[in-house]
């Protein structure tokens, strides 16, 4: 008997968007072993890619000339054979991102195959290589004020960094990026969900009620495509 190609749903939005936790959501929502989740940032190029610093501060400086928000910062090829892979039933190890050094963790994630897969990322749905594997693509609509304030939250918070350099890198290649890659997805996407507001960073969680109403519609989808 031919296995049954699992189910891909692209969920994107701008960062800060509420997509991952959305996503997060969507994940714990479905029944045990029916889905997994397949980050887009994972395949962000290790730094060998770019070149090879002698020192810190060439190191610095090479960090400071790559345009994170911009498709080309991210191993599309391998991402896309992963995610063909998983379709067709066969695992995967994943490559692992570190932030703190910004470059390719030594370390993989081993992704085993499921009916559902849910792929999340500001270019799940700019890459036009991914786009006929796509079977349910959803866009995570929120205001930029929001999301510019959940971004400092984050990464002030989260990841230590201080909020001149992250109001730096957003006006310089965040926005800008945003608008000529991420926002035009939400035109063709089947589903746009208007965001409610969750917190999607840090210790406090969406309400019960919010996450519900942001998440009928993607059921609804999965019901009606005879998924769940």
């Amino acid at each position: 008997m031919t296995r049954k190609k699992s189910f891909l749903i692209a969920m994107s939005g701008g960062s800060g968007s509420g997509k991952s936790t959305l996503a997060e959501a969507l994940l714990a929502h479905l029944p045990a072993g029916t889905a997994v989740m397949f980050g887009e940032d994972a395949y962000y190029h290790p730094m060998s890619f770019y070149g090879t610093p002698k020192n810190e501060d060439e190191r610095r400086a090479l960090i400071a000339t790559i345009n994170y928000d911009a498709p080309a910062s991210k191993e599309v090829d391998r991402l896309v054979a992963d995610l063909k892979a998983l379709k067709s039933g066969q695992g995967i190890d994943q490559p692992i991102y570190d932030y703190g050094r910004h470059d390719r963790s030594k370390k993989t994630r081993r992704i085993e195959p499921a009916p559902i897969l849910i792929l999340e990322g500001i270019h799940a749905l700019s890459m036009p290589k991914i786009r006929s594997l796509i079977d349910l693509s959803v866009y995570v609509d929120t205001p930029d004020d929001l999301r510019l304030a959940r971004r400092i939250r984050r990464d002030v918070v989260e990841r230590g960094r201080d909020v001149e350099d992250v109001l730096q890198q957003y006006l310089g290649t965040v926005r800008a990026a945003h608008y000529r890659w991420t926002h035009p997805a939400k035109f063709e996407a089947d589903l746009v969900i208007a965001d409610e507001g969750l917190p999607a960073y840090g210790n406090v969680r969406p309400t019960h009620e919010a996450i519900e109403r942001m998440l009928a519609p993607v059921t609804a989808r999965l019901q009606g495509a005879g998924v769940l």
